[in-house]
């Protein structure tokens, strides 16, 4: 490419009947101004070109930066709101379930408690029963010795003699035989009527088979 040096120092050679040599001079000194002048705005473009080019590459740079963010923040976002949708289906899923754990788990205690009161209620019946039937064998007891020692003192009062006016000794012992006899008996009317009220009041459970009492003495 030329420039405006080389069309300054630019040689013709002389001809016969050449052009006008002062005209060719003033015409081309018009030229090297013309032309250096558009040569320079011509770097000077260039310049510019070449600035706006890295401008450009710089904001290409930038937007694919700002692109690259963007689709960087789209995706933690997408992926927060996963991660937030999943724990909050864990959290829902697992009070579900410790929901359902404590539900059973006091059924259970209270199925428990129940079954512990029933065994509670059942062994306090059991062993009330046994007292019962213990203290309904005592009595039995103590009534069959009672009426063994009243048929002995029936037996005894049977074979005293029959002259009670004769001996006052005698008599009294008569009477005391007697006396001890209505106590006897007083205190067997007492046995049976305790039993009575025993069977009255005894709750409907399963009782020991009762023993019967030993045979009095003739």
């Amino acid at each position: 490419m030329l420039t405006p040096l080389d069309i300054h120092n630019k040689e013709f050679r002389r001809s016969f009947r050449g052009y006008n040599e002062d005209e060719i001079d003033d015409f081309l000194d018009q030229v090297v101004n013309d032309y250096e002048k558009l040569f320079r705005e011509n770097d000077n473009l260039k310049e510019q070109v070449e600035r706006l080019k890295k401008e450009n590459a710089q904001y290409q740079k930038l937007e694919n930066n700002l692109k690259e963010t963007l689709v960087i923040a789209q995706k933690t976002a997408n992926e927060v709101t996963d991660t937030a949708k999943e724990n909050a289906q864990n959290l829902r899923e697992n009070t579900a379930k410790e929901c359902q754990n404590m539900r059973r788990d006091a059924e259970i205690s209270a199925r428990q408690m129940v079954e512990a009161a029933d065994h509670q209620v059942k062994a306090a019946t059991v062993e009330y029963c046994r007292l019962v039937e213990a203290k309904s064998q005592f009595l039995f007891q103590i009534k069959a010795a009672l009426e063994s020692e009243l048929a002995v003192l029936h037996d005894a009062i049977g074979r005293l003699p029959r002259q009670q006016a004769a001996d006052p000794h005698q008599s009294q012992q008569n009477e005391k035989a007697k006396a001890e006899t209505g106590s006897i008996n007083s205190s067997v009317n007492n046995v049976n009527n305790i039993n009575n009220n025993k069977t009255q009041d005894a709750p409907a459970a399963p009782s020991a088979p009762q023993t019967e009492p030993p045979a009095q003495k003739g």
